[in-house]
């Protein structure tokens, strides 16, 4: 990794040197080999300012830090460019998971869980209401009693070509 420094109204220190290129040298695992560094190092009138910019073929990572000496603000801004290489990894390995087909299909089958099972109290209607009724509802089966053949249960059902269907148990 090439790594370029620059300083603004002030000396670099040594240290500063040092703690950039150890972070750089252990984060160098996860970056691509071809990515570029910037620091820029700036006196202001209390404090140092030192921004680092790291250029690579998946983007640019960015990160400044205020301090009063070279040191923490060094240690500081690294430790941000490492928790944002971090992220943008797992980013990067996350969406290569979920893209993956699996190896072998699953070894046993899926199974559901059945017929859709609702209950109804049969209402007595004879059979012009209830048909009034069904064509009304969303439902695809009406269980009324019809009380002109002794209470006797009947079914209306919706057929799929969209006509009623009527079944009358002898």
């Amino acid at each position: 990794m090439k790594t370029t420094f620059t300083a603004r109204h002030v000396r670099l220190h040594p240290r500063l040197r040092q703690i950039v290129e150890t972070k750089f040298a252990k984060l160098g695992r996860t970056l691509p080999g071809d990515a570029e560094a910037h620091v820029v190092v700036t006196a202001g009138k209390k404090d140092l300012e030192v921004e680092v910019s790291v250029a690579g073929r998946h983007g640019t990572l960015t990160a400044a830090a205020r301090a009063g000496d070279q040191a923490s603000a060094a240690q500081e801004v690294m430790d941000r460019i490492a928790a944002q290489v971090v992220k943008s990894r797992t980013k990067a390995t996350g969406v290569k998971k979920r893209k993956t087909w699996p190896a072998e299909p699953p070894a046993e089958p899926v199974r559901h869980a059945g017929p859709r099972r609702e209950t109804q109290s049969p209402r007595a209607m004879f059979e012009e209401d209830a048909l009034t009724a069904f064509a009304a509802s969303p439902r695809e089966v009406l269980v009324f009693r019809d009380p002109a053949s002794h209470n006797a249960l009947r079914f209306l059902y919706r057929r799929k070509d969209g006509t009623l269907g009527l079944v009358v148990p002898e």
